[in-house]
């Protein structure tokens, strides 16, 4: 009787900078401006947001930050766009043995809100301000989730915030380009909720081509 070999899985937070995971892959970095911009036009929720950058205590922990700015920016755009967010998920990919707990995924899913299928957007929180550490990871991420979707010429859009300061990348088969570019709130809020409109955007376009492909 033969006996199954286990695969041993490396964390995504191995990594520690986004040199280490685009050499191991042979991925081609390529720096420029590549994002575009989708007006966003809900007023009410730019005026809330805006009013929680006032209040005191919002930047004093990790969490608060999560609860307070990232993850209602992320969760309004991602509603307008109707694709589904999934906070604190497990991401695992056996074909380049990696795993580990992804802040934030864009996808969708046939299983109701138990798991998504495919993931398109990988979002994570550069933890004590650190984008360095952020980027090695979540670039570890947009890798395995590529990897899951077996199809290299679906983009993996990626992001790195602080809640204040946003930076963006994109997986396009083995192209990984960095927006040399980056965005703070609440200064640039119009135009960090116009990036994300329009990345949200391309997102729900990328999963329903991703969606039907494997239909067929």
């Amino acid at each position: 009787m033969g006996t199954s070999e286990k695969i041993e899985f490396r964390n995504f937070t191995s990594f520690k900078k986004r040199g280490e995971v685009l050499r191991e892959f042979n991925l081609k970095f390529e720096e420029k401006g590549f994002v575009k911009e989708k007006t966003y036009t809900n007023n009410d929720f730019k005026k809330r947001i805006l009013k929680k950058f006032k209040k005191r205590g919002v930047f004093n922990s990790e969490y608060s930050i999560c609860e307070a700015i990232i993850y209602p920016i992320l969760a309004e755009v991602s509603e307008d766009n109707d694709l589904p967010i999934w906070s604190h998920f497990k991401l695992e990919s056996p074909e380049v043995k990696m795993t580990g707990e992804a802040d934030y995924l864009f996808g969708f899913s046939e299983l109701g809100d138990d798991d998504y299928d495919n993931p398109i957007i990988c979002v994570g929180e550069a933890k004590k301000e650190n984008f360095t550490i952020g980027w090695a990871q979540i670039s570890a991420e947009m890798i395995a989730a590529q990897k899951i979707n077996n199809n290299d010429d679906i983009p993996i859009y990626g992001i790195v915030t602080t809640g204040k300061q946003w930076e963006f990348a994109v997986l396009e088969g083995d192209k990984y380009i960095y927006d040399e570019l980056n965005y703070s709130t609440p200064k640039d809020l119009d135009t960090v909720l116009n990036i994300l409109n329009w990345m949200f955007s391309e997102g729900k376009k990328n999963a329903e081509i991703l969606k039907a492909s494997l239909k067929r």
